[in-house]
């Protein structure tokens, strides 16, 4: 899943949201140097990546966007999820989109001195575009694809893989269906399991 979902499945607590914001720029055992609160976030990242990538729904809609996306099927459906869980926020979630999206950056400003030096950087832009937003137009999303497509070996034909994902958005929004409620019972009995100290 990419960012809005890792936001997401933070669970409103601030040190999890740090961690799960920069768990793609922390590698290896790196994560031992954070605090507690914010070592669940790397963690629970991880569990949500890794459940993600093994789910036979996440692999369907991998399979369905493999000719525009090639290798990287599994980066661009996780951008395709955010903005399907946007649109089904209301199924998932018990605050409006808004008010979850402005706590959020208000959350991660108020963290952004612990992040790796890149995130540091790039924190202020993503803020003042209020990124959470993008994913809920269309136009977002492709701003968010294109991005990708950069930096990408060789890219991909952004336009034409939006066109065929909203000409489907019906079998793409099954596949999301079928998939995010078994995420979100995981992710919370991870973050459980962490809070407890039960094992890493």
């Amino acid at each position: 899943m990419n960012h809005l979902a890792h936001c997401f499945l933070s669970f409103g607590e601030e040190d999890v949201l740090t961690g799960n914001f920069i768990g793609d720029f922390v590698k290896g055992s790196d994560w031992k140097y954070y605090s507690d609160g914010v070592q669940h976030g790397i963690l629970l990242h991880r569990t949500i990546d890794a459940f993600t990538d093994d789910h036979p729904a996440t692999r369907q809609s991998k399979e369905r966007i493999r000719s525009f996306a090639g290798r990287y099927a599994a980066a661009v459906t996780d951008i395709l999820y955010d903005y399907l869980l946007a649109i089904h926020w209301d199924d998932y979630a018990s605050a409006s989109f808004d008010d979850f999206a402005e706590k959020t950056y208000e959350q991660l400003k108020n963290r952004v001195k612990e992040m790796p030096a890149e995130l540091q950087e790039r924190l202020p832009r993503m803020l003042a575009g209020r990124f959470l937003h993008g994913y809920t137009r269309r136009e977002g999303l492709e701003w968010a694809l294109d991005r990708f497509s950069r930096r990408m070996v060789g890219g991909m034909d952004t336009i034409a893989l939006v066109n065929f994902f909203f000409n489907n958005i019906e079998v793409f929004s099954e596949d999301f269906q079928a998939f995010f409620p078994d995420l979100l019972a995981a992710a919370r009995l991870r973050l459980d399991e962490l809070n407890s100290g039960q094992a890493r």
